[in-house]
Formats: structure tokens, C-alpha cells, sequence
């Protein structure tokens, strides 16, 4: 792609061991986020989607987990070659991550501030009376209420979008130049969700950082980000801006997302699961991993891997038929999709 990258996957491995095989839970996937860009990472569970940002991040026990090939560039420097105190360095620092859920991160027997503040003593290096300081101003900043008094408020105490936010503080206390949020809004409700995701695209505009967004949500991807990449069984399948992934959708597993879609707003737009399961990625399917499930499989899907066909400069689909018309596309795919999941 053309754009400068600030992050870029190439040809990105990551398998875990077992007895019986290795999982090839990230099979070769390569992905470009420019500085001050949202993407959006998308699939169902299981595509890999989670394991590629802690690859970024380097969270995986390792074994099981192996880097089984590839790259990590970030600013030119493939974060395989760090070491673990340079990784310790980076994460949390010029790279942090949001998880969807604060409950398993936030540490229970610490208050929110302290927590918070601890992360600002060790990436900008400030004493504790200066680290309070900069933790109120930030839970100010992330539309925290009364931010003196939840500084000593433990995680319990909080609600479920005071915790996420507290994690987006600690995230943003590094002025991080990439921010990875996976599944920020999971666990929360429709209304708690369209908060947090408009204090991240305000927030982004204030920081100038670039966001991997990872999530289930079409609705959201439509609504935050600038391109988009559709991650099926280890492998990245389409990705495209988002206006004309929305609009021409080029590859069946994308289609098949977007009439999976229920719809209140169309008559009869009844939603069309996909049929099948997704792949067994300890011995994947010959050929294109979707064709077992695709509706216009052809012979040549199951004997031939797709090649990642160029439609535009920034739109590609790994299908042997794409940009050809063969598709029928969904229902009003349009960028004003109501917030849904898949």
C-alpha cells in the first residue's frame, strides 16, 4: 500500500504448539497502519483477530506460542528482533493496548489512580506527587467524574464504563503513537459503548495516534475507522477503505458478514448466517480456507490458494474470482449501517 506505515505486518506466523499439531492461528497475514489511521480488524471468533494484536504486543506465552515467520515493523524496526526489556520499554509506552475486559487487567488491590500513576512514573519518569497530578488531569480527560475521588476508588467500586475508561487512561498516560483496542465496548451496553467509542475518536484527534480496532461490529468499524481488513481462519481475506469495502464488497466471506447482519430497516432483509464452521487451523483446507462454506466455490478453490488480487491501490481480496461481478452483493451495505454485531 502506499500510505506510510507506521505499523506493518509482513507475512506474519504465529502458530501454537500442541500434540497434535500446531494451530495456525496466524497464518501469513499482512496488514499496513498508517500514522494517525483507524483500522479495523474483523471476523468471527477464532480468526485470528486477538492473536495478531498480542503478537504486536508480544503477550503470548512462548511456548506455547511461536513466531513461526514474518515481520513486525514499527517505524522500520521489526519488533521480532527486541528484546525483552526493549519490548517491556515499548509496550505500554509508544504501543498500548485496551482490552475488552478491565476486570482481568485492572489489578484489584490497587486503586484506580494508583494504578494509573504507575504507569506515568515508569514511561515519563515523574515523582508521585507529580504522577497524582497528571492521573486526575487524565481521568478528567477521559470523562471520568469527580476525578479526585475515583482516584482512590478500587477497581470493584468503579462501573463497568468508569473501569474501561480508567483503562483507556492508563493506555493514553505514554501518549502511546499506536493504540490497539480490542474489543474496547464488548462488555458494555448500546449507551456505554457509543460513549467510549466517541471518547476514542475524540481522544485520537487530540493525541494524533493511529488505532488497530479490533471487533465483531461492522456497525462500529462503518462508524471509526478510515480502512479496514476482514480476517478469516488466520488469514486476511479482503481489506479496503472503508467506504469502498461497505460499497463493493469483493470477497464471499465479507458478503456473507454483511447478510449475516439482522436488519430491522429493510423489509425482508431477514439475516443469512453463514453456513458451516470455521476452518480446523491445525490442518486447514487445501486452497482457499473459506471455499468449504462459500457459496460460488469452484474447483479451482479447493486445489489452488488464492492470490491477493489488487482492485484498486488501497483494495484487495484473496479470492480467485474477484472484481470479476460473479457476487451478489448485500442488502444497503452502506457506511450508515445501524451499530450491530456479528
Amino acid at each position: 500500500m502506499a500510505r506510510e506505515a507506521l505499523l506493518h505486518l509482513q507475512q506474519l506466523k504465529t502458530y501454537f504448539q500442541t500434540r497434535v499439531g500446531d494451530v495456525r492461528a496466524v497464518d501469513g497475514v499482512d496488514l499496513v497502519i498508517g500514522a494517525g489511521e483507524t483500522v479495523g480488524l474483523v471476523g468471527e471468533s477464532g480468526s485470528g483477530k486477538s492473536v495478531t494484536a498480542r503478537s504486536i504486543m508480544q503477550l503470548l506465552a512462548t511456548p506455547p506460542a511461536r513466531y513461526a515467520g514474518g515481520k513486525i515493523l514499527f517505524k522500520g524496526e521489526n519488533l521480532l528482533d527486541f528484546s525483552e526489556k526493549e519490548m517491556s520499554d515499548l509496550r505500554g509506552g509508544r504501543i498500548s493496548m485496551i482490552f475488552q475486559d478491565p476486570m482481568t487487567f485492572l489489578n484489584p488491590v490497587f486503586t484506580a489512580g494508583e494504578q494509573v500513576a504507575e504507569a506515568i512514573r515508569r514511561h515519563q519518569g515523574k515523582n508521585k506527587s507529580e504522577a497524582r497530578k497528571l492521573t486526575i488531569e487524565l481521568f478528567r480527560t477521559v470523562g471520568i467524574p469527580n476525578p479526585e475521588a475515583r482516584y482512590d476508588a478500587y477497581p470493584h467500586q468503579l462501573s463497568g464504563g468508569m473501569r474501561q475508561r480508567v483503562m483507556i487512561a492508563i493506555a493514553l498516560s505514554s501518549r502511546p503513537e499506536l493504540l490497539i483496542a480490542d474489543e474496547p465496548t464488548t462488555a458494555l451496553d448500546v449507551t456505554i459503548q457509543a460513549q467510549i467509542l466517541d471518547l476514542l475518536r475524540d481522544l485520537q484527534k487530540s493525541f494524533g495516534m493511529s488505532i488497530l480496532l479490533i471487533t465483531h461490529d461492522l456497525g462500529v468499524v462503518a462508524e471509526m475507522c478510515d480502512s479496514v481488513a476482514v480476517m478469516y481462519g488466520g488469514q486476511i481475506v479482503e481489506q479496503a477503505p472503508v467506504e469502498a469495502l461497505f460499497e463493493d464488497p469483493e470477497h464471499p466471506y465479507t458478503i456473507g458478514l454483511m447478510n449475516a447482519i439482522p436488519r430491522s430497516d429493510v423489509a425482508g432483509a431477514a439475516p443469512k448466517p453463514i453456513e458451516g464452521s470455521p476452518p480446523d487451523l491445525i490442518n486447514p483446507p487445501i486452497g482457499c480456507r473459506f471455499s468449504p462454506r462459500c457459496p460460488y466455490r469452484q474447483p479451482i478453490c479447493s486445489q489452488v490458494d488464492p492470490p491477493q488480487i489488487q482492485l484498486s491501490p488501497v483494495h484487495f481480496s484473496a479470492c480467485h474470482f474477484a472484481g470479476q461481478g460473479r457476487f451478489e452483493q448485500p442488502v444497503l451495505a452502506t457506511r450508515s449501517e445501524e451499530r450491530v454485531s456479528l
